[in-house]
């Protein structure tokens, strides 16, 4: 091969290298307050729901380039006299004890709603377990 031709096909390999890497790792096309804008979470009423545990699950479907620790909740919401009464996350269960989860847990509890702050850090993770307890509770 000529140095020519050896030069060529070295910085094709480059170049190919640098876009299957730039394609693991790129930054997202989209800015993650905006997608996060379009993931709605709807209160609901539960006046009309029975008392009972009601269970239910969501995936939170990242936007190429972010990470979550935990995208997926499986959760147990409690409602007890048309209101929350207790929420579990059933999964991942190493968050039920978290201080922070333990908290934003509490303030859905404390409110009655689902429209609260997330955790610090754990944005993604907060809107997928927010859209588990919604899940759980309107199906």
């Amino acid at each position: 091969m000529s140095l020519g031709v050896r030069s060529c096909v070295s910085a094709l390999s480059c170049a190919a290298l640098w876009c299957a890497l730039a394609g693991c790792t790129a930054v997202s096309a989209i800015d993650p307050s905006i997608f996060l804008k379009n993931i709605i979470v709807n209160d609901v009423s539960l006046a009309s729901l029975p008392d009972n545990t009601y269970e239910g699950q969501y995936t939170i479907a990242m936007p190429p380039g972010q990470y979550a620790m935990n995208r997926h909740f499986d959760m147990l919401v409690q409602v007890k006299s048309g209101a929350y009464y207790a929420l579990t996350i059933k999964d991942p269960s190493t968050l039920d004890s978290d201080a922070d989860f333990v908290a934003f847990k509490g303030r859905i509890i404390s409110g009655q709603t689902l429209q609260v702050d997330g955790v610090s850090g754990a944005t993604y993770s907060s809107k997928a377990m927010l859209k588990a307890i919604e899940a759980a509770v309107t199906r």
